[in-house]
Protein backbone atom coordinates (compact mmCIF):
# COMPACT_ATOMS: atom_id res chain seq x y z
CA UNK A 1 0.00 0.00 0.00
CA UNK A 2 1.17 3.29 -0.51
CA UNK A 3 1.82 6.29 1.91
CA UNK A 4 -0.49 9.14 1.11
CA UNK A 5 0.22 12.19 2.66
CA UNK A 6 -1.98 15.38 2.38
CA UNK A 7 -0.60 18.48 3.43
CA UNK A 8 -3.23 20.92 2.50
CA UNK A 9 -5.61 22.32 5.39
CA UNK A 10 -4.09 20.08 7.50
CA UNK A 11 -0.86 21.73 7.29
CA UNK A 12 -2.36 24.59 9.44
CA UNK A 13 -1.87 22.27 12.80
CA UNK A 14 1.12 20.47 11.93
CA UNK A 15 -0.44 17.02 10.97
CA UNK A 16 0.67 14.26 8.91
CA UNK A 17 -2.09 12.29 7.80
CA UNK A 18 -1.49 8.56 7.42
CA UNK A 19 -4.18 6.26 5.50
CA UNK A 20 -1.52 3.21 4.45
CA UNK A 21 1.75 3.41 6.31
CA UNK A 22 2.70 4.44 9.67
CA UNK A 23 5.45 7.25 9.27
CA UNK A 24 6.80 7.49 12.50
CA UNK A 25 9.91 7.83 13.91
CA UNK A 26 10.05 7.94 18.29
CA UNK A 27 11.55 11.00 19.26
CA UNK A 28 11.82 9.18 22.55
CA UNK A 29 14.11 6.10 21.81
CA UNK A 30 15.68 6.31 25.61
CA UNK A 31 12.19 5.70 27.51
CA UNK A 32 11.87 2.10 27.74
CA UNK A 33 8.19 0.92 26.97
CA UNK A 34 6.76 -2.05 28.90
CA UNK A 35 3.74 -4.02 27.09
CA UNK A 36 1.39 -5.33 29.72
CA UNK A 37 -0.85 -7.11 27.58
CA UNK A 38 -0.03 -9.30 25.21
CA UNK A 39 -1.86 -12.53 24.77
CA UNK A 40 1.04 -15.51 24.64
CA UNK A 41 -0.04 -19.02 23.53
CA UNK A 42 3.58 -20.83 24.10
CA UNK A 43 7.69 -20.06 23.74
CA UNK A 44 6.83 -19.79 19.69
CA UNK A 45 4.95 -16.69 19.79
CA UNK A 46 7.77 -15.59 22.45
CA UNK A 47 10.29 -15.78 20.00
CA UNK A 48 8.39 -13.83 17.42
CA UNK A 49 7.53 -11.04 19.48
CA UNK A 50 11.08 -10.95 20.32
CA UNK A 51 11.72 -10.67 16.16
CA UNK A 52 8.84 -7.85 16.66
CA UNK A 53 10.73 -5.88 19.40
CA UNK A 54 13.40 -5.64 17.97
CA UNK A 55 11.61 -4.36 14.43
CA UNK A 56 10.40 -1.59 15.95
CA UNK A 57 13.50 -0.60 17.74
CA UNK A 58 15.24 -0.64 13.95
CA UNK A 59 12.45 0.75 11.71
CA UNK A 60 10.55 2.74 14.36
CA UNK A 61 12.97 3.71 17.15
CA UNK A 62 11.11 2.80 20.02
CA UNK A 63 12.70 1.01 22.69
CA UNK A 64 10.03 -1.93 22.94
CA UNK A 65 11.77 -3.41 26.52
CA UNK A 66 9.62 -6.07 27.91
CA UNK A 67 6.37 -7.53 27.22
CA UNK A 68 3.76 -9.52 29.75
CA UNK A 69 2.57 -12.17 27.96
CA UNK A 70 -0.99 -13.19 29.21
CA UNK A 71 -0.70 -17.20 29.22
CA UNK A 72 -3.39 -19.96 30.67
CA UNK A 73 0.40 -21.44 32.45
CA UNK A 74 -0.84 -24.74 31.41
CA UNK A 75 0.54 -25.19 28.10
CA UNK A 76 4.77 -24.72 28.91
CA UNK A 77 6.11 -24.24 32.52
CA UNK A 78 7.30 -20.72 33.16
CA UNK A 79 10.67 -21.92 32.52
CA UNK A 80 10.37 -22.98 29.14
CA UNK A 81 8.43 -19.33 28.65
CA UNK A 82 11.30 -17.61 30.18
CA UNK A 83 13.80 -19.01 28.43
CA UNK A 84 12.42 -18.79 25.46
CA UNK A 85 11.78 -14.56 26.28
CA UNK A 86 15.65 -13.86 26.46
CA UNK A 87 15.06 -11.57 29.68
CA UNK A 88 12.69 -9.39 28.49
CA UNK A 89 9.35 -11.20 29.17
CA UNK A 90 7.49 -11.50 32.30
CA UNK A 91 4.22 -13.77 32.18
CA UNK A 92 0.98 -13.70 34.22
CA UNK A 93 -1.38 -16.56 34.19
CA UNK A 94 -4.86 -16.34 32.24
CA UNK A 95 -7.35 -17.33 34.26
CA UNK A 96 -10.88 -19.33 32.70
CA UNK A 97 -13.93 -17.24 32.51
CA UNK A 98 -16.45 -17.34 35.19
CA UNK A 99 -19.25 -16.79 33.19
CA UNK A 100 -20.32 -20.57 33.14
CA UNK A 101 -20.39 -23.11 35.70
CA UNK A 102 -17.77 -21.32 37.96
CA UNK A 103 -15.11 -23.29 39.15
CA UNK A 104 -13.19 -21.64 42.08
CA UNK A 105 -9.07 -21.26 40.76
CA UNK A 106 -7.99 -19.03 43.41
CA UNK A 107 -5.79 -21.66 45.14
CA UNK A 108 -4.19 -22.07 41.72
CA UNK A 109 -3.70 -19.15 40.75
CA UNK A 110 -1.98 -18.20 44.40
CA UNK A 111 0.48 -21.29 43.92
CA UNK A 112 1.36 -19.93 40.29
CA UNK A 113 1.87 -16.63 41.47
CA UNK A 114 4.22 -18.09 44.19
CA UNK A 115 6.09 -20.09 41.67
CA UNK A 116 6.77 -17.49 39.36
CA UNK A 117 3.95 -15.61 37.48
CA UNK A 118 3.40 -11.89 38.04
CA UNK A 119 -0.48 -11.98 38.55
CA UNK A 120 -3.47 -13.27 37.44
CA UNK A 121 -5.73 -11.96 33.52
CA UNK A 122 -9.44 -11.94 35.25
CA UNK A 123 -11.96 -12.58 32.05
CA UNK A 124 -15.24 -11.09 32.22
CA UNK A 125 -15.95 -9.18 29.18
CA UNK A 126 -19.67 -9.35 29.14
CA UNK A 127 -21.72 -12.68 29.23
CA UNK A 128 -23.76 -12.16 26.04
CA UNK A 129 -20.59 -13.13 24.80
CA UNK A 130 -20.38 -16.75 26.88
CA UNK A 131 -24.03 -17.79 27.09
CA UNK A 132 -26.56 -18.50 24.87
CA UNK A 133 -29.90 -17.18 24.57
CA UNK A 134 -32.21 -18.34 28.18
CA UNK A 135 -28.98 -20.02 29.46
CA UNK A 136 -28.29 -19.28 33.02
CA UNK A 137 -24.96 -18.33 34.33
CA UNK A 138 -22.83 -15.34 36.22
CA UNK A 139 -23.89 -12.95 34.58
CA UNK A 140 -22.74 -9.78 37.05
CA UNK A 141 -18.89 -9.78 38.17
CA UNK A 142 -20.16 -9.16 41.82
CA UNK A 143 -22.32 -12.27 41.89
CA UNK A 144 -21.81 -13.72 45.59
CA UNK A 145 -20.64 -16.92 44.25
CA UNK A 146 -17.54 -14.99 43.12
CA UNK A 147 -16.48 -13.52 46.82
CA UNK A 148 -14.47 -15.97 48.23
CA UNK A 149 -12.42 -16.16 44.96
CA UNK A 150 -11.25 -12.50 45.09
CA UNK A 151 -11.00 -12.47 48.81
CA UNK A 152 -8.13 -14.98 48.77
CA UNK A 153 -6.33 -13.43 45.80
CA UNK A 154 -6.40 -9.97 47.70
CA UNK A 155 -5.47 -11.67 50.61
CA UNK A 156 -2.40 -13.23 48.58
CA UNK A 157 -1.63 -9.92 47.31
CA UNK A 158 -2.04 -11.23 43.53
CA UNK A 159 -2.16 -8.27 40.89
CA UNK A 160 -5.35 -8.66 38.98
CA UNK A 161 -3.39 -8.04 35.70
CA UNK A 162 -5.39 -7.46 32.68
CA UNK A 163 -9.24 -7.35 34.44
CA UNK A 164 -11.25 -7.26 31.62
CA UNK A 165 -14.70 -5.86 32.58
CA UNK A 166 -17.66 -5.17 29.96
CA UNK A 167 -17.40 -4.09 26.21
CA UNK A 168 -17.34 -1.10 24.04
CA UNK A 169 -20.23 1.27 24.39
CA UNK A 170 -20.31 4.34 22.03
CA UNK A 171 -22.33 7.57 22.00
CA UNK A 172 -25.71 7.71 20.84
CA UNK A 173 -24.73 7.61 17.03
CA UNK A 174 -21.88 5.17 17.14
CA UNK A 175 -22.95 2.38 19.56
CA UNK A 176 -20.34 0.11 18.32
CA UNK A 177 -20.44 -3.77 17.53
CA UNK A 178 -20.03 -4.71 20.90
CA UNK A 179 -22.43 -3.52 23.66
CA UNK A 180 -24.88 -1.27 21.81
CA UNK A 181 -27.30 -1.31 25.15
CA UNK A 182 -26.05 1.43 27.43
CA UNK A 183 -28.22 -0.04 30.47
CA UNK A 184 -26.82 -3.62 30.02
CA UNK A 185 -23.07 -1.89 29.87
CA UNK A 186 -23.95 0.08 32.79
CA UNK A 187 -25.08 -2.29 34.81
CA UNK A 188 -21.89 -4.26 34.40
CA UNK A 189 -19.50 -1.41 35.01
CA UNK A 190 -21.47 -1.02 38.58
CA UNK A 191 -21.38 -4.22 39.16
CA UNK A 192 -17.18 -3.88 38.62
CA UNK A 193 -16.90 -0.63 40.83
CA UNK A 194 -18.75 -2.89 43.38
CA UNK A 195 -15.58 -5.44 43.19
CA UNK A 196 -13.23 -2.82 43.00
CA UNK A 197 -14.55 -1.01 46.35
CA UNK A 198 -15.13 -4.31 48.27
CA UNK A 199 -11.47 -5.31 47.95
CA UNK A 200 -9.64 -2.34 48.46
CA UNK A 201 -5.98 -4.29 48.91
CA UNK A 202 -6.85 -6.14 45.62
CA UNK A 203 -4.91 -3.92 42.95
CA UNK A 204 -6.33 -3.95 39.68
CA UNK A 205 -5.04 -3.07 36.20
CA UNK A 206 -8.65 -3.04 34.12
CA UNK A 207 -8.09 -3.75 30.15
CA UNK A 208 -8.52 -1.73 27.91
CA UNK A 209 -9.33 1.31 29.81
CA UNK A 210 -12.17 -0.40 31.94
CA UNK A 211 -13.89 0.31 28.44
CA UNK A 212 -14.86 3.93 29.83
CA UNK A 213 -13.05 5.64 26.96
CA UNK A 214 -15.70 5.43 24.64
CA UNK A 215 -17.62 8.15 25.50
CA UNK A 216 -16.75 11.96 27.28
CA UNK A 217 -19.56 10.59 30.06
CA UNK A 218 -17.36 7.63 30.92
CA UNK A 219 -14.60 9.29 31.53
CA UNK A 220 -16.14 11.47 34.04
CA UNK A 221 -16.88 8.19 35.71
CA UNK A 222 -13.71 6.70 35.34
CA UNK A 223 -12.28 10.28 36.72
CA UNK A 224 -14.50 9.73 39.77
CA UNK A 225 -13.30 5.68 39.87
CA UNK A 226 -9.78 6.77 40.11
CA UNK A 227 -10.07 9.52 42.37
CA UNK A 228 -12.62 7.22 44.67
CA UNK A 229 -10.19 3.87 44.37
CA UNK A 230 -6.47 4.23 44.76
CA UNK A 231 -6.29 0.28 43.83
CA UNK A 232 -7.51 1.00 40.31
CA UNK A 233 -5.28 1.15 37.47
CA UNK A 234 -6.02 0.65 33.69
CA UNK A 235 -4.28 -0.65 30.63
CA UNK A 236 -5.11 1.38 27.51
CA UNK A 237 -4.95 -2.00 24.55
CA UNK A 238 -7.84 -2.11 22.27
CA UNK A 239 -8.47 1.52 22.66
CA UNK A 240 -7.02 3.71 20.49
CA UNK A 241 -9.47 3.08 17.21
CA UNK A 242 -12.33 4.53 19.58
CA UNK A 243 -10.43 7.76 20.50
CA UNK A 244 -12.44 9.57 18.05
CA UNK A 245 -15.55 8.87 19.88
CA UNK A 246 -14.41 11.25 22.46
CA UNK A 247 -13.84 15.08 22.96
CA UNK A 248 -9.78 15.14 21.97
CA UNK A 249 -8.89 17.97 24.89
CA UNK A 250 -11.25 16.02 27.37
CA UNK A 251 -9.22 12.59 26.41
CA UNK A 252 -5.80 14.36 26.26
CA UNK A 253 -6.63 16.40 29.61
CA UNK A 254 -7.45 12.97 30.94
CA UNK A 255 -3.85 11.36 30.53
CA UNK A 256 -2.41 14.17 31.73
CA UNK A 257 -4.49 14.26 34.85
CA UNK A 258 -3.97 10.74 35.38
CA UNK A 259 -0.66 9.70 33.90
CA UNK A 260 0.09 7.69 37.33
CA UNK A 261 -2.75 5.54 36.84
CA UNK A 262 -2.61 4.37 32.98
CA UNK A 263 -0.32 1.30 31.94
CA UNK A 264 0.11 1.02 27.89
CA UNK A 265 -1.03 -2.31 26.35
CA UNK A 266 -1.35 -3.55 22.92
CA UNK A 267 -4.02 -6.27 23.25
CA UNK A 268 -2.10 -8.16 20.28
CA UNK A 269 -1.20 -11.89 19.97
CA UNK A 270 -1.61 -14.09 16.76
CA UNK A 271 -4.26 -12.50 15.09
CA UNK A 272 -3.24 -9.46 14.54
CA UNK A 273 -1.07 -8.81 11.49
CA UNK A 274 1.80 -6.34 10.72
CA UNK A 275 2.08 -6.42 14.65
CA UNK A 276 5.37 -3.74 14.40
CA UNK A 277 3.21 -1.45 12.11
CA UNK A 278 0.23 -1.92 14.76
CA UNK A 279 2.89 -1.04 17.63
CA UNK A 280 4.14 2.57 15.54
CA UNK A 281 0.75 3.18 15.28
CA UNK A 282 -0.05 3.18 19.03
CA UNK A 283 3.11 4.72 19.79
CA UNK A 284 2.78 7.62 17.33
CA UNK A 285 -1.21 8.06 18.57
CA UNK A 286 0.60 8.95 22.20
CA UNK A 287 4.00 10.82 20.73
CA UNK A 288 2.60 12.85 18.25
CA UNK A 289 -0.40 14.61 16.98
CA UNK A 290 -0.37 13.07 13.52
CA UNK A 291 -4.48 11.52 11.97
CA UNK A 292 -3.65 7.93 11.60
CA UNK A 293 -6.28 5.27 10.20
CA UNK A 294 -7.53 3.62 13.47
CA UNK A 295 -7.22 0.56 10.85
CA UNK A 296 -4.22 0.28 11.34
CA UNK A 297 -3.78 0.61 15.60
CA UNK A 298 -3.76 -3.69 15.43
CA UNK A 299 -6.39 -5.38 17.47
CA UNK A 300 -10.14 -4.30 15.86
CA UNK A 301 -10.60 -2.22 12.80
CA UNK A 302 -10.84 1.55 13.09
CA UNK A 303 -14.38 1.66 11.08
CA UNK A 304 -12.58 4.19 9.08
CA UNK A 305 -12.03 6.51 11.53
CA UNK A 306 -9.04 9.00 11.38
CA UNK A 307 -7.46 9.12 14.95
CA UNK A 308 -5.79 12.22 15.90
CA UNK A 309 -2.66 11.79 18.35
CA UNK A 310 -2.42 13.04 21.56
CA UNK A 311 1.34 14.84 21.52
CA UNK A 312 1.67 13.85 25.06
CA UNK A 313 4.53 15.32 27.44
CA UNK A 314 7.65 13.07 27.90
CA UNK A 315 7.22 13.20 31.97
CA UNK A 316 3.92 11.60 30.86
CA UNK A 317 4.98 9.11 28.38
CA UNK A 318 7.73 7.50 30.99
CA UNK A 319 4.96 6.94 33.44
CA UNK A 320 2.51 5.12 31.02
CA UNK A 321 4.89 3.44 29.21
CA UNK A 322 7.21 2.16 31.99
CA UNK A 323 6.69 3.94 35.33
CA UNK A 324 3.42 2.75 36.49
CA UNK A 325 4.33 -0.83 35.65
CA UNK A 326 7.29 -1.60 37.12
CA UNK A 327 5.39 -0.11 40.24
CA UNK A 328 3.46 -2.57 39.88
CA UNK A 329 4.16 -5.54 38.38
CA UNK A 330 6.66 -7.77 40.65
CA UNK A 331 10.21 -8.63 38.99
CA UNK A 332 9.72 -5.60 36.38
CA UNK A 333 12.41 -3.42 38.15
CA UNK A 334 14.75 -5.86 38.35
CA UNK A 335 14.40 -7.35 35.05
CA UNK A 336 14.40 -3.89 33.42
CA UNK A 337 17.82 -2.82 35.96
CA UNK A 338 15.64 0.39 35.95
CA UNK A 339 15.53 2.52 39.48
Amino acid sequence: MKRIIILTAFSLFSLTVVFGQVQFKSKYPDIPIVDVHVHISGSNTVSEYLTIMETVKKQYGSNLACIVGLTTGRREPLATLTAAGKNRFLFATNDVSPIRGFIDTSSEIIEYVQNGFVGNKFWFGAPYRRLKEGEAGITRVDDPRLAPYFSKLEKANVLMTSFHIADPNGPFDNRQVWMADPVYYWEQIRAFENVVAKYPNLTIVSAHGAWLVCQDAQLDFLRYMFSTYPNLYVDISATFQYMPLVNYDNLRSFYIEYQDRILFGSDFGGRVANKAEAFASNFALLETDQLISGDLTGVITGNGLMVKGLNLPKEVLEKIYYKNAVKLYPGLKELMGVK
